[in-house]
């Protein structure tokens, strides 16, 4: 295929006709649109131990329902379990930061709520 710059100008080799490759970068074969719009999503932050149950858990909810986070370990990360304890006042595990809202423990109900889990 030869292209002038980012125009597409002929194909030179290939099983198709050159209507067939035009039409590919010319976006008329194949598009794609959703049925609905995305919402963006919160920043979400995990506050969690490697021995804690209840985080595995959150996590796992948190990948099954297709939400990014960022998983912060505490035991290894001193400054930040500081500012965990700064932001919730509590020490335990799990927490999540989703938007600035702090919910401690597994709070299914509260976090679906908060991300539009259904």
């Amino acid at each position: 295929m030869i292209f002038k710059g980012d125009k597409f100008i002929k194909a030179e080799k290939g099983c198709n006709d050159e209507s067939f490759y035009k039409s590919l970068f010319e976006s008329s074969l194949y598009t794609s649109t959703s049925s609905h719009k995305e919402k963006p999503q919160k920043r979400v932050k995990v506050y969690s131990t490697p021995s804690c149950s209840w985080c595995t858990t959150l996590k796992k909810h948190l990948d099954l329902n297709g939400i990014k986070y960022t998983d912060i370990d505490v035991s290894k990360n001193h400054i930040a379990a500081e500012e965990m304890v700064k932001k919730s006042g509590q020490q335990g595990v799990p927490q999540t930061d989703i938007g600035g809202q702090i919910i401690v423990g597994f709070d299914k109900n509260r976090i679906n709520s908060l991300l539009g889990i259904n």
